[in-house]
């Protein structure tokens, strides 16, 4: 969870007004508050604020583990948490979850409220489809541009190998 974190961090740092821990805060392009937070169901959650009122955006969920035999379970518990959120009022539900070597259509079975899905393994790389497309909806959700910090696909110049 921190590493994800970490990785929706280094995507948000130019427009990020407030760091700690477990919370960023963020200004996005419309001037607007724009909170995400690390903690349990959702695992993270986005929420903007619009005339002093807090509107619950995206909830996401990480399931780690590599084991495709447990995969399914992985995707119902993400389902369960992705129920409570709607409880909540939140409008979009993100897996990030081990994605090789599954079918993606039983995945969708087992949790067929999450209207994103991202591979772990990806995200944590930070390489990859799977991650080019979750840092340009994690901008989009945020509502800042979208355009890649290093000018190409990969880890920035610090993480390179």
């Amino acid at each position: 969870m921190q590493d994800i974190f970490l990785a929706i961090t280094e995507v948000l740092e130019a427009h990020i007004t407030k760091k700690e821990p477990k919370k960023l805060t963020v200004k996005n392009s419309a001037g607007r508050t724009v909170y995400l937070s690390l903690s349990h169901d959702p695992d993270v959650s986005i929420q903007e604020t619009v005339e002093n009122k807090t509107h619950n955006k995206v909830a996401i969920e990480v399931k780690g583990g590599t084991d495709v035999s447990n995969a399914h379970n992985r995707a119902g518990e993400a389902e369960k948490s992705h129920l409570k959120a709607r409880q909540k009022g939140f409008k979009d539900f993100w897996t990030i979850i081990f994605k090789s070597g599954l079918e993606m259509d039983k995945l969708k079975q087992e949790s067929q409220t999450t209207t994103e899905w991202f591979d772990v393994t990806e995200v944590l790389a930070r390489e990859g489809n799977d991650w080019e497309n979750f840092r340009q909806r994690l901008a989009s959700a945020v509502g800042i541009p979208s355009r890649n910090p290093r000018g190409k696909k990969g880890r920035p110049k610090r993480f390179a190998r």
